[in-house]
């Protein structure tokens, strides 16, 4: 499910999303829908998608097309009304507005800021089927694009991300932050934590004790783990919120 798209940036990292309004999709929305700590992922076009519109691979006599996507999370919400402050009387109402004047377009908006995590390539190997080709944590080599579309990750999606080796088949190296779905010893990483704490807003530390909480429950055999990192950087934000 879509839920909205890019309309502006503070960096190569942060990016603003502006959530679809009522009647701009067949499904209205809900804020459930775009929650704080919500796992999002925006498609990248790269350079080679230009050239040949999209990777194609023959894969036992079937198309495969690969994907790759940015993965980010929502960790703040603004909503935009540029009608306040102006509260004086009104010839109309909202219902008459929309009654009389449909083409009417109304300002207000549902904003949301989103971190780039890092990035996940895939292709679709039958409807509802996909195969997971690499993973990275960090800072990605490629911005994203206005108007990119934003969609909610699944939590199978979220524990692709997240569950990668040590060292792939393909030789990647996870020092780098960068591991292969198919690399033996697979194991929970949380490679993009060091530079959501390098970040300064006060709500990111919230985003990162969220983000744990989520992977205690999708992750319960690694759950003594990260309880144990969610008690340290829980005393960490405190000492450094006390001075």
């Amino acid at each position: 499910m879509i839920i909205g798209k890019i309309v502006k940036s503070y960096s190569h990292i942060n990016y603003v999303c502006q959530i679809f309004g009522p009647r701009e999709r067949e499904e209205e929305l809900t804020p459930a829908d775009y929650a704080f700590g919500q796992f999002v992922r925006i498609p990248v076009r790269s350079e080679r998608d230009d050239d040949r519109d999209s990777l194609i691979v023959m894969s036992r006599g079937k198309t495969t097309e690969a994907q790759t996507y940015a993965i980010g999370v929502i960790y703040d919400t603004i909503l935009a009304n540029p009608e306040f402050g102006s509260l004086g009387p009104r010839l109309s109402n909202e219902a008459q507005v929309e009654l009389f004047s449909p083409d009417y377009i109304s300002e207000k908006a549902v904003l949301v800021s989103i971190m780039v995590l890092g990035m996940i390539e895939q292709r679709t190997l039958l409807p509802g089927q996909t195969e997971i080709l690499s993973v990275m944590h960090g800072v990605p080599l490629l911005s994203l694009e206005l108007g990119s579309e934003i969609e909610p990750m699944t939590d199978e999606a979220v524990q692709a991300f997240h569950y990668f080796g040590d060292k792939g088949q393909e030789g990647q190296d996870l020092q780098n932050g960068q591991g292969s779905p198919s690399s033996q010893q697979p194991y929970l990483h949380m490679g993009y934590i060091p530079h959501i704490i390098a970040q300064p807003n006060s709500l990111l530390p919230m985003v990162t004790l969220r983000i744990i909480e989520q992977l205690e429950r999708l992750f319960p055999e690694n759950l003594k783990l990260l309880s144990i990192v969610k008690r340290n950087f829980a005393w960490r934000l405190k000492v450094e919120t006390t001075g």
